[in-house]
């Protein structure tokens, strides 16, 4: 009967250390989905502050597009104001060259 006993002790020894060892697993499968939910939330995170510095950016990078166009066209208005005037300054330049070059060659003639 003593054998009996001892053998009833072993398995219930047995059952605690597995139950034990149950709960260990259980508790690891439990933190392992904590840590990965919390990993998925940080890359969820970094996923969206990189989609807002992106759109930022190409915000900025369209302003500036604009901005250059503006200012070129804003030049292209000045060099053809100016084209006029100047078109007519050097066609004026040419016909003061051309007569004092005609007045030079009568005198040496």
């Amino acid at each position: 009967m003593h054998e009996e006993w001892s053998g009833e002790g072993e398995v219930g020894q047995q059952d605690d250390a597995n139950r034990a060892a149950f709960q260990v697993a259980e508790a690891a499968d439990r933190a392992g989905a904590i840590v990965t939910e919390q990993i998925r939330s940080i890359i969820e995170q970094a996923q969206s502050g990189a989609a807002q510095i992106r759109e930022s950016a190409e915000r900025d990078a369209a302003a500036i597009r604009q901005r250059a166009a503006e200012s070129a066209s804003r030049l292209l208005e000045r060099i053809n104001a100016i084209d006029g005037p100047l078109s007519q300054l050097v066609s004026e330049l040419q016909r003061e060259a051309e007569s004092l070059t005609a007045d030079f060659e009568r005198r040496d003639t």
